[in-house]
């Protein structure tokens, strides 16, 4: 495709800018960096790291901040991506100051796929500032935002009905760092990870709840009851990562299990397996979708959906549906997924 094949100029392009600078927004400065379309041309990370100067490392060339009204003001991009934490307390200051300024917001927060679970009217407040500021702000991501429901609401519009929903997930947990690790329940003892569960250190996958709202209410169904559970893997081995060591009996993994009913019938079964070696101790990585009803339906996909690779491709990728939507706010299942633009040029403005 000829158009592929030309740049763009410095006005064509979609200015973006980064908030965090972690595996994740690293994962997708790359991706950017591929889009002849994109230019970042910021970060905002934290003090520690400087601002007013050029990142070392994948970073290169890209300017931080520390100050993000500072750089909404020098640097005006029209998007942020927002890959900080997943609490939504942690993030909502930084939406509505980019809303505020004009810029679109795509975020990773897993609280934000479904805000109203920890702040209820939340929701309806970032459909507001949306709304009044003329902007999109849509919430990203492989779960939430693909795995656990997205993709499930797409296979269920091949379905008659839907009497239960399965979604099984196995995951290489290597990928991430220690400090995702411990969030996550992996390096502790047995008793150390009892503990930080009761205290609330560990959670876990963050986002059960707000994918079983997006997929209830994507086929007009409300949750009676919700309920999650989490019990570690012990190692039964070293396990030599980089950064840190996973020594018996340490906790090598964690498999996590959440269910929704509707009315008094078990309706939603969330099934996440992780692992820091997965391969060493046999099983398998992979994505299972299962729709029963009146044609039952499966999907599954081996050897699965990384979680930073794909968290990356499903953040950049929903720029261009956040050019062309309406002002709004979008949790996952009502601003699909866009594949890649591939194209040389800037994506269509339908707005």
């Amino acid at each position: 495709m000829k158009s592929s094949q030309k740049t763009p100029g410095a006005a064509e392009r979609v200015r973006i800018a980064f908030f965090g600078a972690g595996t994740v927004a690293t994962a997708a400065l790359e991706v950017c960096r591929r889009r002849p379309w994109m230019d970042v041309v910021a970060a905002v990370r934290s003090p520690s790291s400087g601002a007013g100067r050029s990142a070392d490392g994948a970073w290169a060339g890209v300017r931080v901040w520390t100050d993000p009204e500072t750089m909404l003001e020098e640097a005006r991009p029209e998007v942020a991506l927002v890959a900080t934490r997943s609490e939504l307390d942690s993030v909502l200051p930084l939406i509505r100051l980019c809303a505020r300024r004009g810029v679109h917001v795509v975020s990773t927060s897993e609280e934000l796929a479904w805000p109203d679970v920890e702040q209820p009217g939340a929701g309806a407040s970032l459909q507001r500032t949306a709304k009044e500021a003329g902007v999109v702000i849509a919430a990203a991501g492989i779960n939430p935002g693909f795995a656990f429901d997205a993709l499930p609401l797409v296979l269920a519009g091949a379905a008659w009905d839907v009497s239960k929903i399965v979604v099984q997930r196995t995951l290489d947990a290597s990928v991430f760092g220690r400090g995702v690790h411990r969030s996550l329940g992996i390096g502790y003892t047995e008793a150390g990870f009892r503990d930080a569960v009761r205290s609330r250190r560990v959670r876990g996958h963050i986002g059960f709840a707000e994918s079983a709202r997006v997929i209830a209410e994507g086929m007009g169904l409300e949750i009676e009851r919700f309920e999650e559970e989490i019990e570690p893997v012990l190692a039964d081995r070293v396990h030599a990562l980089t950064g840190h060591t996973i020594e018996p009996p340490e906790t090598a993994g964690v498999v996590q299990l959440a269910t929704a009913w509707v009315g008094e019938r078990e309706w939603l079964r969330f099934e996440l397996s992780l692992h820091v070696a997965p391969g060493e101790v046999g099983w398998q990585t992979r994505d299972r979708i299962r729709i029963s009803g009146e044609n039952e339906l499966e999907v599954t996909m081996e050897p699965g959906m990384p979680a930073v690779s794909t968290t990356a491709a499903l953040l950049v990728n929903a720029v261009p549906g956040a050019l062309a939507a309406r002002p709004g706010f979008y949790p996952p299942g009502r601003l699909l997924p866009n594949p890649p633009w591939l194209a040389g040029g800037r994506p269509p403005d339908a707005r």
